[in-house]
């Protein structure tokens, strides 16, 4: 998260600059911080049987995993598979249309993965990992808006353009 668009955009775009970038994500954090639920005494996980993957997308869906349970496994995911997409579009593996048609489907696990950190926090052990694991979230957003921004206003400098043949013209 953050690998390639935050350089690209502190870099290339006038829109936010590191240091004020810095201060939101500080003031964020504090709100999330002072909003946080606190810990349930016994967080025991309510989820009766994990046996398949829907059940298992049911269970985190309903809030019923501990936290760490629900993020982890699709953060390192997540992080996975916009790095391997990246990295896919600038070799010329695949085309920038393809690249977005990847982040459009990454739309509706991320949405799952909110609804499912936000109902898991109270089975956390401390409110700093309940702010922390929320501010992750509105950070995994953030980097689907700041991806947004790349593909509509700084294609150019993103995608390797000299390269791809067939979708030359997403480059403009």
């Amino acid at each position: 998260m953050f690998i390639n668009t935050l350089a690209l955009i502190v870099a290339q775009g006038s829109l936010i600059g590191l240091v004020e970038l810095c201060i939101v994500a500080v003031c964020l954090y504090a709100v999330l911080y002072i909003s946080a639920p606190f810990p349930e005494r016994d967080a025991m996980e309510t989820a009766l049987s994990t046996d398949g993957p829907y059940q298992y997308l049911l269970a985190g869906w309903l809030g019923e995993f501990q936290l760490w349970r629900i993020f982890w496994p699709f953060f390192v995911v997540l992080n996975g598979a916009l790095y391997g997409a990246d990295y896919w579009v600038w070799t010329g593996g695949i085309s920038v249309s393809s690249w977005w048609n990847i982040h459009f489907i990454l739309a509706a696990p991320v949405l799952w993965w909110a609804v499912g950190i936000w109902r898991s926090s109270p089975k956390s052990s401390s409110r700093l990992w309940i702010a922390m694991s929320r501010l992750a979230v509105f950070g995994v957003l953030s980097e689907f808006v700041m991806r947004l921004y790349i593909y509509f206003k700084l294609p150019r400098q993103f995608f390797n353009c000299e390269e791809l043949m067939l979708d030359y013209f997403s480059c403009f």
